[in-house]
């Protein structure tokens, strides 16, 4: 193998394609899909650190807000979520320094999301079930 000559450090003619290469591998995170999840649910349900495909917000949505769009890996996923719930007058503790309780909800319904697309999930009351693919606050 014959020695590398100082100051020489590729051929003219390999430049362009480590320009092209170092181009195409520098963007490719720019066609993934962006998506932002809005609570259309109820005035009186708050969500809690929604996900969707990779991408997670810390953020706490009243009725009618959104989150800001992010990216996230293509595919089919449901929106997982925190809910608020309130409990019924017989739950009620005496201390009014307590903590609400947030319980762990998804979608039923499937979203897609496919490379360079911009979505907007809505939330809905009447698709909601509880998520039991992580552990809830039940102190159990």
């Amino acid at each position: 193998m014959p020695p590398l000559r100082q100051g020489k450090v590729a051929s003219p003619r390999a430049l362009p394609l480590l320009a092209l290469g170092l181009g195409l591998g520098g963007g490719c995170d720019l066609v993934y899909p962006e998506v932002a999840v809005v609570n259309r649910t109820a005035a009186s349900i708050q969500l809690r650190n929604p996900t969707f495909s990779g991408c997670a917000w810390a953020a706490v949505l009243a009725y009618g807000e959104a989150t800001t769009l992010e990216r996230c890996l293509p595919g089919a996923d449901r929106i997982h979520f925190e809910k608020l719930e309130f409990g019924t007058p017989s739950d009620a503790r005496s201390d009014a320094t307590a903590l609400p309780v947030w319980f762990r909800y998804q979608t039923r319904s499937l979203r897609q999301v496919d490379y360079g697309e911009q979505q907007v999930f809505e939330v809905t009351a009447d698709d909601l079930e509880q998520d039991f693919t992580l552990p809830g606050p039940y102190g159990h």
